[in-house]
C-alpha cells in the first residue's frame, strides 16, 4: 500500500491538521512573546505576578520530596504538582525560568488547539479558526500562559469539559465520555475549586438537551457516575488535608475547631468574607486579615482569622443584608472589574489598548484604554441571547458556563483574569453574532472570516519584529513600596508604562 501524499493526508484528516497548525502557530507566538519580554527569565511576569512565589516554593518542595510545615490548604494542589513535576524532570531553575515558561506555553497552545477542535462543530472551520486566532493572539493569554499561573491549566480542563458535555448531549452517553468528563471535572476542581460548581449548570444543559425517548433512568445513571468519578478524584487530596487540619486544631485547642474534611481548599468562607464587607473594593484586598495586625499573613491560630475561616459566609451575608445599597454597588463593581478583561487586545503590543495601564492585586494587567470593553460586552450578550434560539442550542452550554463564572465573580472577587479563564466558552459566543450576520450574505460569509484571519496573521509578523530587536522592551512601574527595602510591593496595585 503506497504511503499517503501530504495533500491526501490533509483531505482525509482536515480537523487534525487544523488543530496541529493551530498548536504550532499558538506556540510560535508565545515563544516570540517571551523572546521580546524583559521578564522572560523571571518566574512571574511584569503584567501578572499572582501567586508565582508560592507556586515556585511549593514546586521546589515537591521536586525535592520535602514536606513543609503543616499549613492551611489554601491553594488547590494540581498546578503546584505540575510545576513540581517539571522541576523534577527538567531540574530546578538555575537562574532562569524560561524553560518552564516554555513548557507552560505548550499547555496554553494545546488548549487553543483543542478549543479549535470542538469549536469547529459549532462554528464551522473558517469561524473556528478565527476564534482560535483571537485566543492565540489574546494579549492577556500571552501573559498568563507564559508565567506561573494556574489559569493556564484551568482553561485546559474547561475546554475538555465543554467538549465532552457537547459530545454527551442528546441520548444516553457512552461510558468513555462519562468517565472522561468525571476525570476532567475532578482535575479541574483540583486546579481551581470553583470548577466543581459547574456541575449544576452542566446537568441543567444536559437535561434540556436530552432526547425524550428511552426514559430518564439510564441517562441519570451515566451522569451520576460522572459526578461520582469527579468526587472520587478529590479523596486523595482530602485525606492528605485531614492530617494537616487535625494538626492545626491540636495547636489551638482553645479555639473552635476547623473542619477536618477539606477536599481541596479552605478559602471559600475566608474569600467570601474578604470580598463582601464595608471596606471591600470589588477586587482582592486582604484588609480583613490586616486588621488582625498580621501584615496580610493568614494564621489559623488567631481568633479573628479562625472566625473568618469558619463563619466567613455568614459574616459576608450579614453585611450584605445590613447594607443592601452598598452591597448592590459592590456587585456592580465586581462585574465591571470582570468585564475589564475585555479591555485586553491582541498581539504582543496589546492592540488597540496599548501597554500603559494598571495591574490590580493578584490580577492581570489592564490597559487604560477601554473602548473595546462595552462593544465586546454587547457582542457577548448578543451571543448569549442567540444561544436561546433552537438553531443555536449547543451554545446554551457555553452561556451557562459564562453565567457560572459571572456568579462566582459576584460572590467573590472581580478579576479581569476571571474573564480570560472562560475563553473556551466565551469566544464562540463573541463570534456567533458575527457568523449569523455574515450568513445573511453569501459573499460576506466567505470574505469576513478570511479578512479577519489575514489581519490576525499580521500579529505574528509584529511579534517577530519585537522579538528580533537588539534589546527587549523595558517598562516603568510605580506603586506602593516596602518601607524596609524600598521595592515595589508586587501584591499591591502597580501602574505600568513602556520606557521611553
Amino acid at each position: 500500500m503506497a504511503p499517503l501524499s501530504l495533500p491526501d493526508a490533509f483531505r482525509r484528516h482536515p480537523a487534525a491538521w487544523a488543530m496541529a497548525a493551530t498548536f504550532a502557530a499558538s506556540l510560535l507566538l508565545r515563544g516570540l512573546y517571551l523572546a521580546g519580554s524583559p521578564d522572560r527569565d523571571w518566574p512571574f511576569s511584569v503584567f501578572f505576578a499572582g501567586d508565582a512565589r508560592f507556586f515556585h516554593t511549593a514546586a521546589v518542595d515537591l521536586a525535592r520530596g520535602r514536606e513543609g510545615p503543616a499549613a492551611l490548604p489554601y491553594h488547590p494542589p494540581l498546578f503546584p504538582a505540575l510545576l513540581g513535576f517539571l522541576y523534577r524532570v527538567m531540574g530546578e531553575p538555575q537562574g532562569s525560568a524560561l524553560p518552564y515558561k516554555l513548557a507552560l506555553a505548550c499547555v496554553g497552545a494545546a488548549t487553543v488547539a483543542f478549543c479549535q477542535g470542538f469549536w469547529r462543530r459549532l462554528l464551522g472551520t473558517a469561524w473556528s479558526l478565527v476564534a482560535a486566532g483571537l485566543y492565540a493572539t489574546s494579549f492577556g493569554w500571552l501573559v498568563l500562559s507564559t508565567t506561573y499561573s494556574n489559569e493556564t491549566l484551568s482553561a485546559l480542563w474547561l475546554c475538555f469539559t465543554c467538549a465532552l458535555v457537547l459530545r454527551m448531549g442528546g441520548g444516553v452517553p457512552a461510558w468513555a465520555p462519562v468517565l472522561g468528563l468525571g476525570a476532567v471535572m475532578g482535575l479541574g476542581t483540583l486546579t481551581r475549586a470553583e470548577h466543581l460548581g459547574l456541575w449544576p449548570f452542566l446537568l441543567a444543559y444536559a437535561w434540556t438537551a436530552r432526547e425524550r425517548t428511552g426514559g430518564w433512568k439510564p441517562w441519570a445513571l451515566r451522569w451520576g457516575v460522572a459526578v461520582g468519578v469527579s468526587l472520587l478524584l478529590l479523596v486523595p487530596s482530602a485525606l492528605r488535608n485531614l492530617d494537616t487540619m487535625r494538626e492545626l486544631n491540636a495547636r489551638a485547642p482553645h479555639l473552635e475547631p476547623l473542619p477536618e474534611w477539606v477536599p481541596v481548599t479552605v478559602y471559600g468562607p475566608l474569600n467570601f468574607a474578604m470580598a463582601n464587607h464595608a471596606g471591600a473594593t470589588g477586587g482582592f484586598t486582604p484588609a480583613l486579615i490586616n486588621q488582625g495586625g498580621n501584615n496580610g499573613q493568614l494564621d489559623a491560630s488567631r481568633p479573628e482569622h479562625r472566625r473568618l475561616l469558619l463563619h466567613g459566609y455568614a459574616e459576608g451575608l450579614r453585611w450584605m443584608v445590613d447594607a443592601p445599597g452598598d452591597a448592590a454597588r459592590l456587585l456592580w463593581t465586581k462585574l465591571d472589574l470582570w468585564l475589564d478583561g475585555l479591555r485586553l487586545g491582541v498581539g504582543v503590543s496589546d492592540v488597540p489598548g496599548g501597554l500603559t495601564g494598571e495591574r490590580a492585586p493578584v490580577d492581570v494587567f489592564v490597559p487604560d484604554a477601554g473602548w473595546l470593553k462595552w462593544p465586546l460586552a454587547a457582542l457577548l450578550l448578543a451571543g448569549m441571547l442567540l444561544s436561546l434560539k433552537p438553531a443555536h442550542a449547543p451554545f446554551r452550554l457555553l452561556s451557562l458556563v459564562v453565567l457560572h463564572r459571572v456568579l462566582v465573580t459576584l460572590a467573590f472577587f472581580g478579576y479581569a483574569r476571571g474573564l480570560l479563564v472562560v475563553f473556551p466558552a466565551l469566544l464562540p459566543l463573541l463570534v456567533l453574532p458575527l457568523k449569523v450576520l455574515g450568513e445573511r450574505h453569501a459573499a460576506v460569509a466567505r470574505r469576513l472570516p478570511a479578512l479577519a484571519g489575514a489581519l490576525l496573521l499580521l500579529l505574528w509578523a509584529e511579534a517577530a519584529l519585537v522579538a528580533t530587536r537588539e534589546t527587549p522592551r523595558r517598562f516603568m512601574a510605580s506603586g506602593t513600596t516596602d518601607a524596609v527595602n524600598g521595592k515595589l510591593i508586587q501584591d499591591d496595585r502597580v501602574r505600568l508604562w513602556p520606557q521611553p
